[in-house]
């Protein structure tokens, strides 16, 4: 790049920067209203108290004409501006520049020509203009207004019919000898000049560090926008067991934040030589299915510190299919690899349309983001795994629940039928040891159902018969149906009801279990007297269902243990003596189930307030 070139991208007016030039205009227009008073209150002055030093009326038209030009680029400025565009060409800034050197040195003329004090007014125009311009501007508008002043002196010396003006002190231009007319010309071109190199230096310097603190903003912008973009992907993705929706998110957040054409991740499957393609994106899909990609050849990175960078497709040996990699448009690639417990075990290949050199911090960023991909995926197939366990789990516990019912209920009949003394009369000991026979037969049956409860709730719906429910109506059927419980405790319910029914499809009896299970501990665990709220919402997005109470509530260290499997709180324990604590584990599981979520608030010995959002249904 040429010293000019570089300039031009530092200085303004130019195209780098064009956003400014408006700013600029409106600044010179504002320090010429300045400049026109200053003149004009000079012009006053000098009426008043040096009448027959200068032309005074000369003055006036001189600011009359600064005024008028003032006003038409005043205008023209707030004309642009509410303009949609509303751009401002470099031209405008300069002919305002040139006019006012016009402007300077007929007021330097009027006022005493050479000896004119005002003549240092040049030296404010030439800071000015190094605030604005690149230096060889600068120097160009510098070699101007001396070139002007020059044939100023000229004209006046040899020019007689020329109209004289007084000088400030009371020197004839035309007693002046030529040579000292030179020496006064040759100072001030020394001032100027010198001027000019000082303003411009300095300026150069701060453009510089101007230009330097953008360019490092504009990295620091793009560093915080790829980790921003990394962190709501890796969000997603901690969020998701679907080892195939991870693929998908890492080449997609990969290409949108490394700005590539496309990426393509490929893993090793154990006993095979060929790369299998598990995701691809912004490439197509004739480009992925080119040929086989073997282990240890071509780009494939042979250990967990190689990154293979290639700049130019068209020229290096270890591209293989290389007429393929030029139609689809692509000129540069780097391949990362993909570490299982020290093991390459896949790629990360990501793709460019242009050639592109990989700084130290964009490959160090693509192997953080590789190195957390292949955790991810570990993470997710470990979890398949254990949800396979799970399931083997649920299944037993299903079954033995199941199982166990059956002679529980049994025993429990058989006790019942004993205390009404069907097998005989009994003692008023006996019938006391029978009635907590039955209190602790009635516990284990409603165990019995709670495990049954939750072992359904976490069986997966992609196997499930689903049918389609009202969850307006299975709310306001199971708060009927506690209704009697409520009144005999003296709580008040409020139903808001929805203005529409709220169709969803469930497994059969899924929100029967987690209303009834909401709903009865609300009334478990709140005192004589106070209040029970059930809200049903069909919004844009979700569905969402609360439920508040006036009751014991939670301590805040316990939150997040009551959805544990069996966990109580001390209050709740001391408040019911009996319970399984199986409820809220039944009712996350199913909201869970349905990709949905669920939340609290709580004050202690104020009550609760469960929050759950389920997704709308296609």
């Amino acid at each position: 790049m040429s010293m000019i070139s570089r300039f031009r991208s530092i200085f303004l007016p130019g195209s780098f920067h064009a956003e400014e030039l408006t700013v600029i205009s409106s600044w010179l227009i504002r320090l010429r209203w300045a400049a026109v008073c200053g003149f004009f209150l000079l012009a006053v002055c000098l009426s008043h108290f040096a009448p027959s030093l200068f032309p005074i009326h000369m003055l006036y038209i001189v600011c009359l004409v600064i005024l008028f030009y003032n006003f038409a680029f005043f205008f023209f400025l707030k004309g642009k501006e509410k303009k949609t565009d509303g751009k401002i060409s470099p031209f405008f800034i300069r002919l305002q520049v040139f006019l006012d050197w016009i402007a300077l040195l007929t007021i330097i003329d009027l006022t005493g020509g050479i000896f004119s004090p005002l003549i240092t007014f040049f030296l404010l125009h030439i800071i000015i203009n190094s605030m604005i311009f690149p230096p060889y501007q600068c120097y160009s508008h510098t070699i101007l207004a001396l070139t002007g002043l020059g044939i100023l002196f000229f004209i006046k010396k040899y020019f007689l019919y020329v109209p004289e003006t007084t000088s400030w002190l009371a020197i004839n231009i035309h007693n002046l000898s030529i040579m000292a007319i030179i020496f006064l010309f040759a100072v001030f071109a020394f001032i100027f000049l010198a001027s000019t190199f000082l303003a411009t230096s300095i300026i150069v310097r701060f453009r510089q560090r101007e230009a330097d603190v953008r360019l490092l903003s504009r990295r620091l912008q793009e560093s915080l926008t790829r980790m921003e973009t990394l962190y709501e992907a890796t969000k997603t993705m901690v969020s998701s067991s679907d080892i195939n929706s991870i693929f998908d998110i890492i080449v997609r957040e990969t290409t949108k934040i490394m700005k590539a054409k496309g990426v393509v991740l490929r893993l090793v499957h154990e006993g095979e030589e060929d790369l299998t393609v598990s995701a691809f994106y912004g490439v197509s899909e004739k480009f992925v299915k080119k040929g086989p990609v073997k282990r240890g050849e071509g780009l494939f990175p042979k250990n967990p510190d190689d990154v293979i960078i290639v700049e130019n497709v068209t020229d290096d040996p270890r591209i293989i299919y290389r007429q393929e990699e030029i139609e689809e448009g692509i000129k540069s690639i780097i391949s990362i690899p993909l570490v299982h417990r020290g093991e390459v075990t896949g790629d990360l290949r990501l793709y460019s349309k242009e050639h592109r050199h990989f700084s130290s911090d964009e490959i160090s960023f693509l192997k953080i983001l590789a190195s957390g991909a292949a955790s991810m995926i570990d993470n997710a197939r470990t979890w398949q795994e254990l949800e396979e366990k799970n399931k083997d789990n649920i299944f037993l516990a299903h079954k033995l629940s199941h199982d166990l019912r059956a002679p529980v209920v049994a025993v429990q009949s058989l006790l019942s039928a004993m205390e009404e003394g069907y097998a005989g009369e009994i003692s008023s000991q006996q019938k006391d040891i029978l009635k907590r026979c039955i209190k602790k037969q009635e516990q284990l049956v409603l165990l019995i159902n709670n495990i049954l409860n939750l072992a359904e709730s976490q069986v997966s719906t992609h196997d499930q018969q689903l049918v389609t429910v009202y969850l307006d109506e299975v709310a306001g059927d199971m708060l009927k149906l506690l209704e009697v419980l409520f009144q005999q405790k003296k709580i008040m319910t409020k139903y808001y009801k929805p203005k529409k029914p709220v169709p969803f499809q469930e497994v059969p009896g899924d929100f029967q279990r987690l209303f009834s299970n909401l709903l009865e501990n609300a009334l478990r665990y709140t005192p004589e007297g106070g209040m029970v709220e059930l809200e049903v919402k069909d919004n844009a997005e979700d569905v969402s269902i609360t439920v508040k109470d006036t009751g014991i509530g939670i301590e805040p260290e316990e939150r997040e243990k009551i959805f544990d499997d069996f966990y109580r709180t001390k209050k709740a324990k001391q408040f019911v003596k009996d319970g399984t604590g199986l409820g809220l584990p039944t009712v996350k599981s199913i909201v869970k189930r349905y990709n949905g979520f669920i939340n609290l608030e709580s004050q202690p010995g104020k009550g609760t307030t469960f929050f759950i959002t389920l997704p709308k249904q296609a």
